[in-house]
């Protein structure tokens, strides 16, 4: 899967789940989305890509190209 591929999954989750209209900008996550929305999407995305993200990884996603990066990386391990 590609990173273009994964922010496509992304934005169609954020569509779907979160009402969110447009692309998923790059900068800060938390900036975008409240506390609520940001457990919905991490559950959602989590759900999509049969993945789970562990404490560390969490800690690490700031903004889109965090996000994908880890993605990516959890994807290449199973």
């Amino acid at each position: 899967m590609t990173d273009a591929d994964i922010i496509d999954a992304l934005t169609h989750l954020a569509k779907t789940k979160l009402r969110h209209e447009g692309p998923l900008d790059d900068g800060e996550l938390a900036n975008q989305l409240d506390s609520v929305q940001r457990l919905t999407l991490v559950v959602a995305i989590e759900d999509h890509f049969k993945v789970c993200f562990d404490p560390e990884d969490e800690a690490q996603i700031r903004d889109l190209s965090d996000l994908v990066r880890i993605i990516s990386k959890k994807l290449g391990e199973a």
